[in-house]
């Protein structure tokens, strides 16, 4: 019965673990002269793959109409082929172009003349561009990812107005620059900072803010208006609070109280409450603004010296308020 595949795949490959456990050196030197073979044959490739390449500059160089001729026929016929050879060597010589783009900028810069020629080459062809313009806008869809784009950027700077931010001044920016704002921004996002650089990092935040917020006049509108409906509401909230005790029990009990304290006014010959029930939302009115009350204001010491501190504290003493329970609502 003959064998099969498996079993004659097993046996080679113990014939060959076999014969290398026998004949180490034999193994290593054959290992060798294969590898060195393959480097000529590689060698004489590349110097054939040069030679060929050099012919074909040289031919080119003695043909230039005919090898323009050749280069976009090959173009035309392997479209896809063309776009990948050119994304390769894009990406290949990605640092090389990046070096000769910031030397020629440094050229430029350092050169008057080149740069007084660009500035005439564009006032010339300021009716070209315009053209061009026109033409790449009468697409819709360019046009309205345009119109984006400039509703976005306006947005922005309606906002840095509205906080009172200085405007954005837009300017080019060389390749060089760019990279080198790149690069600090990286090592700066990047570094790992202790709780001194953080605790710095947020004063130097609050303070953004707090000038940001001090400087534009609609950020104070805001906030007096803010002022203005919270003081516009406070009534009505005393009320419902007021109304709110009033249905508890201690609002019982204020109603006892007033009740207890107009017997014993009349006893004492004076005129009792006229109005038990205003007497008592008084009183609990009382006890409200008693639990929340307003800030107080810095006291400034005259000109002409300090004042003594027992002064500051008799100012700052307050009368007694009647204290209610905990369970008393708050606004």
């Amino acid at each position: 019965m003959p064998d099969s595949d498996a079993e004659r795949l097993k046996r080679r490959r113990e014939s060959r673990e076999k014969y290398r456990a026998a004949h180490p050196d034999r193994v290593r030197q054959s290992s060798k002269d294969n590898l060195a073979r393959r480097r000529a044959r590689l060698e004489v490739e590349e110097h054939r793959r040069a030679a060929d390449r050099a012919r074909a500059r040289e031919w080119a160089a003695a043909y230039p109409d005919r090898a323009r001729e050749r280069s976009r026929a090959w173009s035309e016929q392997h479209p896809e082929r063309r776009r990948e050879l050119q994304r390769d060597y894009y990406r290949r010589n990605a640092e090389d172009r990046r070096r000769a783009t910031r030397d020629q900028n440094t050229r430029r810069r350092q050169n008057p003349a080149q740069r007084e020629q660009e500035r005439q080459y564009q006032a010339e062809r300021r009716d070209v561009r315009n053209a061009q313009q026109t033409i790449r806008r009468s697409d819709p869809e360019i046009r309205e990812r345009q119109n984006q784009d400039q509703n976005e950027r306006r947005r922005r700077e309606r906002r840095r107005r509205q906080l009172g931010l200085p405007p954005r001044l837009p300017h080019r920016t060389t390749l060089n620059a760019r990279e080198e704002n790149a690069s600090a921004a990286r090592a700066f996002f990047s570094q790992r900072r202790g709780p001194r650089a953080i605790r710095l990092l947020r004063e130097e935040q609050a303070e953004v803010r707090a000038a940001a917020w001090l400087g534009s006049e609609a950020c104070r509108a805001e906030g007096l208006m803010a002022l203005i409906e919270a003081d516009a509401r406070r009534p009505a909230l005393l009320t419902a609070a007021v109304n709110e005790i009033l249905s508890t029990e201690v609002g019982a009990r204020l109603r006892e109280e007033v009740r207890m304290d107009s017997i014993a006014r009349r006893l004492r010959g004076a005129t009792p409450y006229p109005d038990a029930e205003a007497e008592a939302r008084r009183r609990a009115l009382a006890a409200l603004t008693a639990r929340h009350p307003p800030r107080p204001e810095r006291v400034v010491p005259p000109r002409g010296g300090r004042r003594k501190t027992s002064e500051f504290r008799g100012e700052q003493q307050r009368t007694p308020t009647p204290q209610l329970d905990r369970s008393m609502p708050s606004i």
